[in-house]
Order: C-alpha cells, then sequence, then structure tokens
C-alpha cells in the first residue's frame, strides 16, 4: 500500500470512532486494530482495541505499515453505542521525533514497553536519560528485579506502549514487590 493512502486512511480516522485494521510488515500474519488519536509523517498514537476492550496506547512508526484500512462491522458499532472512548484522553505526547517524543513520555513517569519486532526486542521499564539518537532505559525481569541500565538506539525500535494493563500492573506492584523481606 503506497504511503500517501496509509496517511489519507490515518487522516479520516484521527480522532474519531473510525477504528483501524493495520498490517505491519514485521508480521504476516497478525493485525491490530487502533483507535487512532495523533499521527504525523512518521508516527502514529492509537490506542489499541481487542474484543471491545481498550488496552493502552500504542506509538507506532508509519513505515512499517504494510496495509491499513477502516473496519466497518458490527464490531465497531457496538464500540461507538458502548462508547468506548467516552473517557479516552489523548497524552501529552510530542511525536515530532523520538527524542521528543520519549522527552514526553519520561515527563510522564510511567513504566513503558519498548519494542523491535523485526528483531524480537520486548523490554519493560522506565526511561533513565533521553539522548539526541538513543535512550538510556531500565528494564526489570518476571520476578521485579530492576536490571542493568541498557541505551537502546532510535533506530531499533519499532514501538512503544504506556498506560496498557501489563505497564499499569507491574507499576502499581513493583515497589512492594521488591521490599518484601527474603524468606
Amino acid at each position: 500500500m503506497k504511503k500517501e493512502k496509509i496517511i489519507t486512511c490515518i487522516e479520516n480516522a484521527s480522532g474519531t470512532y473510525e477504528l483501524c485494521r493495520c498490517w505491519f510488515e514485521y508480521d504476516k500474519i497478525n493485525y491490530w486494530y487502533y483507535y487512532i488519536l495523533d499521527f504525523n509523517a512518521k508516527f502514529f498514537l492509537g490506542i489499541e482495541e481487542n474484543d471491545f476492550q481498550l488496552n493502552g496506547f500504542q506509538i507506532r512508526r508509519i513505515a512499517d505499515i504494510k496495509k491499513i484500512e477502516p473496519r466497518t462491522d458490527a464490531c465497531t458499532l457496538i464500540n461507538r453505542k458502548q462508547e468506548i472512548l467516552k473517557y479516552v484522553k489523548k497524552p501529552a505526547v510530542n511525536l515530532g521525533s523520538w527524542q521528543m517524543l520519549f522527552e514526553s513520555l519520561e515527563r510522564l513517569k510511567l513504566f513503558i514497553i519498548i519494542e523491535n519486532d523485526y528483531k524480537d526486542l520486548f523490554t519493560v521499564g522506565r526511561i533513565v536519560k533521553v539522548k539526541k539518537k538513543s535512550l538510556v532505559f531500565q528494564e526489570f525481569d518476571a520476578d521485579g528485579k530492576w536490571q542493568d541500565e541498557t541505551e537502546i538506539s532510535y533506530d531499533d525500535i519499532t514501538s512503544v506502549t504506556f498506560r496498557d494493563r501489563y505497564t499499569l500492573t507491574w507499576q502499581k506492584h513493583l515497589k512492594t514487590l521488591v521490599s518484601r523481606p527474603e524468606k
């Protein structure tokens, strides 16, 4: 699909109840549903929808979109009737560049997920420092133990997720998990 058609579809859906079905270059089988909240020529900010539920915000690169189309079925009508977007507030995230985007997220003090779907990179944690071409990041493991800080090049990022059930649950409980006494 040509970039102009992709941008037009995103532009038409942005800020509306039009749900978009997105296929990405790095996944030949699956697709995702998003309500588009903001976009520019490089990124889009969407809220993921799955089976009448929203699950966090994602920022993805437009260059990775293979195909995008509006979802036009009864599920979309149900979402509208349920007013699924009624209490959604677009987060204050600047999509101007990776650096601006991460500076915005750093101010929100949220746990985030960073992925590179081409390389099977998945890391969850917090932003330590935002640089011009990279990000210093600290992840935690499945036991809730913080790992050493690592530097991630912006070129190695395909998506960022935040305010989803996974990161919000970890952020709520991580301190109590790691501060409990060992047996």
